[in-house]
């Protein structure tokens, strides 16, 4: 039997070798990541604006501490009595301090104090305030700005919700007790405040800051 060997030339069979092996692999192309969009930084905030969460922080701090301390010395009667005679004063210390009117307004149909109803920006501003809660935005995200289109004489107008909180209920909740109702009856005729839950919408605290001669 006769075997045939077939020799290639040396370059031949190189050549040969390299046509038949993978080319090797070519290192991936960098893809360009565009950059992130800086975020938006808030506009400072003006000087109205500073003066009316600053008077806004103050009344509602004072007061907090005051029920807090009356609740804790005298239970509810102590606070109802308290809240119907020093809240007022509160209000009108916190408004001289800081140059600014302050007070607070019920949501319709649920009012204490007849002096806290509210004019008719008040209730505009409230009526707003409503229809975003009732859209599903928490209190505490419910605030209101105004300072265009003011009357003059005025710089700035702000609404910030009140919640009813756990310890609010003693006095505004569902299950009162003999001695708060008769409080209430006794130093708040015809009230309507009462009937809440814990994070509801109790009524709004507003500022408004005079423009600056």
């Amino acid at each position: 039997m006769i075997r045939t060997t077939l020799c290639l030339p040396p370059l031949l069979a190189v050549l040969l070798a390299a046509c038949s092996s993978a080319p090797p692999p070519q290192p991936a192309a960098a893809v360009a990541v565009p950059a992130a969009p800086a975020p938006l930084e808030a506009p400072a905030p003006t000087a109205p604006q500073v003066r009316a969460q600053a008077a806004a922080k103050a009344f509602s701090s004072s007061l907090k501490q005051a029920l807090g301390a009356e609740l804790a010395k005298g239970g509810t009667t102590g606070a109802i009595t308290f809240c119907h005679a020093q809240a007022p004063k509160i209000a009108a210390q916190v408004a001289a301090e800081h140059g600014v009117r302050i007070g607070r307004v019920p949501v319709p149909g649920r009012q204490r104090s007849p002096a806290n109803a509210p004019d008719a920006w008040q209730a505009d501003a409230l009526r707003a305030l409503i229809a975003r809660h009732d859209a599903g935005t928490p209190v505490a995200e419910l605030v209101q700005v105004v300072d265009s289109g003011l009357p003059d004489g005025v710089a700035l107008r702000m609404m910030r919700g009140i919640p009813v909180e756990p310890a609010c209920l003693a006095c505004h909740g569902k299950a009162l007790a003999d001695d708060t109702r008769a409080a209430l009856e006794r130093l708040y005729p015809g009230d309507t405040a009462t009937g809440f839950d814990a994070g509801d919408l109790r009524g709004a605290l507003w500022v408004e800051v005079p423009a600056l001669d």
